[in-house]
């Protein structure tokens, strides 16, 4: 352990100073002083109002220096500014967004005034973030993440109780980063398992933890945004479980993946995998953290950073990530989450609620489908943070009552004009003979990555079996077993191709497509088969994921008929040929973006499908249809 420790202090020095993240909002305030401070190498600029500047604005404050500072004490911590009603600060907002608000804390003795007895509250936008705080002994940091929506940020500190003030030593105020904290993606752990947990950028956020697992302390010198990250060993369960590992090459930072404001290169260049070398334990086994917090069922969000270092190629680590006793994460495989590149730094987020205990328990270990040779689990950084609530219950209260009125009135609206709609509308289509529809029409109904669809499973029997089918994603998890590796019969750049069964013996081959990120980032090149890398033109391939997008849409009025689907892939195939541009054709739009979804492919030669001919084998034959094989000749459509 301590070569570790020596390793990983060499490479922390080795390691550039990170460069510095550029925020719109940036206010540093060294409160109480008329000079400014250094700390970290950022200025903190007096709090005293200037010509132009109207940060402070209380009358009733005082300005408080420490005689007698002890040595190695930042400058900033020097003096501190005390309210004895009501103190604020004020901040004129030039971009609206997620912001990081910090408080700097360090209690001295001063003027009558003993700081450590202070008792206070302090309020941002009027969101109670600290209530009857009592600053301790040393020096202490409070974060806070918030969205700001108005074009000013105003700071509260009020008095409560017998102490008769409050006070602060120095204030941040800046812009995070655009993709700070976002709304999609975050889970919601608990006994009724893994849910959505939606708008994320709207709660207040406090930091309560930020951990570099494996790894040694990162001071503010070597984030971007200026963060302190700690050691994990003190909250180890069992410190002999977990083996460090650290590597010497810088993470593979990706587009839609980790930046570096989401954490430093150095939480990913270290992490904890499993102690296999360790003989006293089983072979399978968990590495364990627990972390102190506020105790009695307080929602916190889990930051949990991965970047595979322990792996010599891809698709090897696959493991099992679990909080406070619930499975939040089951068979993570890193290779798919960073779109199949080598230590590529990735972050999950989790939320879910404290107990009792006042601990957050934190575990990784090996994945049912981790082989006895490339069993283990990793993990390189952990952030807590406590969800700030300050909903007064009584307005609560008073405005459900409300929408309950107002609820009930227009729904009894609602409801005797759906009456009146559904008998007027049974009455025409009484009087018109139902259409029959043709075979352009009949389409796929898509199938969600993250979600099943709404609709049942419903088929149209045809001259080939089904004409048209609308599965929802749990009865494509039956028929797959739940994507059992053991039937993957193939892949390709979208994907692995899974055999299955539906439940009356219809032989399907499923391709769960992962490159809908890929299509959204514009970036789909980068997904192609490796046989064709640099060989497809741009506007090729553009016009293929237009058309892809479009045959993929959920309601077949908006899927292309097939005219215009051979239409655009010749158009697609003559612009890798020849390069030509032609007009586009009315159903094609060069603007709009490619989404890709899962899609199931049954017996059907009247569209292209891959058809299964003999899965004892493990082997599939592509049959083409006729009504693609102008596209075989060079001649086109």
């Amino acid at each position: 352990m301590d070569t570790q420790k020596i390793i990983s202090l060499i490479f922390l020095f080795l390691i550039p100073f990170s460069v510095s993240f550029t925020p719109t909002d940036n206010y540093l305030l060294n409160c109480g002083s008329h000079n400014n401070a250094s700390l970290f190498n950022r200025v903190f600029i007096s709090d005293f109002t200037n010509p132009g500047s109207t940060f402070l604005s209380s009358d009733d404050s005082i300005s408080l220096t420490n005689q007698k500072p002890p040595p190695n004490l930042p400058s900033v911590y020097h003096t501190a500014r005390v309210f004895t009603t009501t103190g604020r600060y004020r901040f004129n907002m030039k971009k609206n967004g997620t912001h990081l608000v910090r408080f700097h804390f360090s209690p001295f003795k001063a003027q009558n005034f003993d700081l450590k007895s202070a008792k206070f509250g302090v309020l941002v936008n009027g969101i109670s973030v600290l209530r009857e705080f009592q600053p301790p002994n040393d020096v202490l940091l409070k974060e806070f993440i918030l969205k700001v929506e108005s074009n000013l940020l105003e700071i509260l500190f009020r008095p409560v109780g017998n102490s008769g003030f409050s006070f602060v030593n120095a204030v941040e105020v800046f812009t995070a980063p655009s993709d700070f904290v976002i709304d999609y993606g975050t889970r919601l752990i608990g006994p009724s398992g893994v849910e959505e947990y939606k708008n994320l950028s709207s709660q207040v956020l406090e930091t309560i933890h930020r951990i570099n697992v494996g790894g040694m302390k990162i001071t503010p010198f070597n984030d971007t945004l200026w963060r302190t990250w700690i050691p994990d060993e003190d909250y180890l369960v069992f410190k002999d479980a977990a083996k460090p590992a650290v590597t010497t090459h810088t993470p593979n930072y990706q587009k839609g993946g980790a930046t570096r404001e989401i954490a430093p290169e150095n939480v990913y260049m270290t992490a904890q995998q499993m102690n296999r070398e360790n003989s006293s334990l089983a072979s399978r086994f968990n590495i364990t953290w627990n972390f102190p917090v506020a105790p009695g069922d307080v929602p916190h969000l889990v930051r949990l950073h991965f970047c595979d270092i322990v792996s010599p190629s891809l698709n090897l680590l696959y493991f099992d990530v679990y909080i406070n006793g619930y499975i939040a994460y089951k068979d993570l495989d890193l290779s798919t989450l960073t779109i199949h590149t080598l230590a590529s730094p990735v972050y999950v987020d989790f939320v879910v609620n404290s107990d009792d205990s006042g601990v957050i328990e934190i575990s990784v270990g090996p994945s049912d489908l981790s082989s006895n040779i490339r069993m283990n689990a990793i993990l390189n950084g952990a952030e807590i943070m406590k969800i700030v609530n300050d909903v007064d219950t009584h307005v609560v209260h008073r405005r459900k009552n409300l929408w309950v009125l107002v609820g009930s009135i227009v729904g009894g609206i609602v409801v005797l004009f759906l009456v009146v709609a559904a008998f007027l509308l049974g009455t025409k289509c009484r009087k018109r003979k139902p259409k029959q529809r043709t075979v352009e029409s009949v389409g796929w109904t898509p199938l969600r990555m993250f979600g099943g669809s709404s609709l049942s499973r419903s088929s149209e029997p045809g001259s080939h079996g089904y004409l048209g089918l609308k599965i929802p994603f749990a009865e494509i998890q039956l028929a797959t077993n739940n994507f059992d590796r053991s039937l993957i019969i193939g892949s390709g750049g979208f994907g692995m191709v899974y055999k299955g069964v539906l439940r009356d013996n219809v032989k399907v081959a499923v391709k769960r497509e992962w490159a809908l990120e890929w299509l959204k980032k514009g970036m789909l090149e980068h997904i192609v088969d490796p046989y064709l890398v640099g060989q497809i033109k741009p506007s090729s391939l553009k016009k293929f994921g237009e058309t892809a997008e479009k045959c993929l849409a959920e309601y077949s009025v908006d899927r292309p008929t097939m005219g215009d689907v051979l239409w655009n892939l010749e158009h697609a195939f003559q612009l890798q040929e020849s390069g030509q541009q032609r007009e586009l054709h009315a159903d094609s739009s060069a603007d709009e973006s490619v989404s890709v979804t899962t899609t199931i492919m049954p017996e059907n030669p009247s569209t292209n499908i891959r058809t299964e001919r003999d899965y004892g084998n493990g082997c599939s034959d592509v049959s083409t249809s006729e009504v693609f094989s102008q596209l075989m000749t060079n001649e086109g459509r």
